[in-house]
């Protein structure tokens, strides 16, 4: 038989059921803690006019701070957040509230289908830029009949202004199915200003084992390479290079302004200024028997200045400007001879 509850283990009883009574909708009660549900941080932050982020944001930063899969959570609203992540995801939320971006806040973002590691050194990659990976990569498979079946050709292609390293790594990326032995007929080199992100593009390099494909140098634009790369007979030149005038970077959004380095955005001469000195730089240090292409993203009001420019360096020179998804001019191929 049970011996009859004391007063005291009374007292307990109706205070747990209070206890468990009063806890809000969806909380698991667990020693004296309750612990927030999926569904009521959807709740808070997803209807909330103040407190609003995007869905995709939301469980982009939610996966990140319980290192569940997406899938996982948009599947069970019913999850609840130990103290630790639920400390974590509001802290990801409050920084997204202030317009930091989520890939500045998560330290990665994908770009053409790989991840790269982005930090306040580095341009965050922009979908718009894997344009350039697919004029490139059209360049070499496609130019008379491909580069890959030039055997006596020597091939060099330029990343300037790499970054984090995702253009140049998606080239190589993309071209090792499709190229056999690429390393003895495409030499790749990536050029930035900065050494902290060359080191940034280095440990993304090294993450797609591709490290060993990739000269990396420090230097502005084309720097201490040029003696290197202009005694190949087909050169390749990418460049997503700081393009913004100062007008146009007073008026862009606090988290661009706040979150990536602005000596990545803005250039001077309405933003064109980088382009013109690489293009004169090429000027001085080509020679006839070279092909060279180039590709550069651009603003898209800058398509026609930027084509006057190089017509006057370049008279016999081929120039195309691509258009990117959204219909806006994003990117100027220019073929030399």
């Amino acid at each position: 038989m049970v011996p009859p509850f004391s007063a005291d283990q009374k007292n307990l009883i109706r205070e747990v059921r209070r206890w468990v009574d009063e806890r809000p909708p969806g909380r698991l009660l667990v020693k004296d803690t309750y612990y927030m549900t999926i569904a009521e941080l959807q709740q808070e932050f997803l209807t909330s006019n103040e407190k609003h982020i995007a869905p995709e944001d939301f469980f982009i930063l939610l996966s990140h701070a319980t290192q569940k899969e997406k899938i996982f959570l948009l599947a069970h609203s019913e999850y609840s957040l130990d103290a630790k992540d639920e400390t974590l995801v509001r802290d990801f939320f409050r920084r997204r509230l202030k317009h930091e971006s989520v890939a500045s806040i998560v330290g990665h973002k994908e770009f053409y289908g790989y991840t790269f590691r982005v930090t306040r050194d580095t341009l965050i990659p922009r979908p718009e830029t894997e344009l350039l990976v697919e004029l490139a990569l059209d360049r070499i498979l496609n130019f008379e009949s491909g580069i890959s079946a030039q055997e006596k050709n020597t091939v060099t292609l330029v990343d300037v202004g790499t970054g984090s390293g995702n253009i140049v790594i998606s080239l190589v990326k993309s071209l090792l199915p499709k190229i056999k032995n690429l390393k003895s007929k495409i030499n790749f080199f990536a050029t930035d200003i900065s050494a902290a992100a060359l080191s940034v593009a280095k440990q993304n390099a090294k993450q797609y084992c591709v490290d060993n494909l990739i000269k990396f140098h420090k230097g502005n634009l084309l720097g201490q390479l040029e003696k290197k790369i202009f005694s190949a007979d087909e050169i390749i030149i990418t460049a997503n290079l700081p393009y913004l005038s100062e007008e146009i970077y007073r008026t862009s959004d606090d988290g661009v302004k706040k979150f990536e380095p602005r000596s990545a955005l803005v250039s001077d001469q309405e933003g064109l200024g980088h382009y013109y000195r690489l293009l004169k730089s090429v000027k001085s240090l080509h020679e006839k028997k070279q092909s060279i292409s180039l590709f550069l993203e651009i603003s898209p009001e800058q398509g026609f200045l930027l084509q006057n420019f190089a017509t006057s360096l370049f008279p016999k020179e081929e120039m195309r400007i691509h258009k990117d998804l959204a219909g806006k001019n994003r990117a100027v191929g220019i073929h030399i001879r």
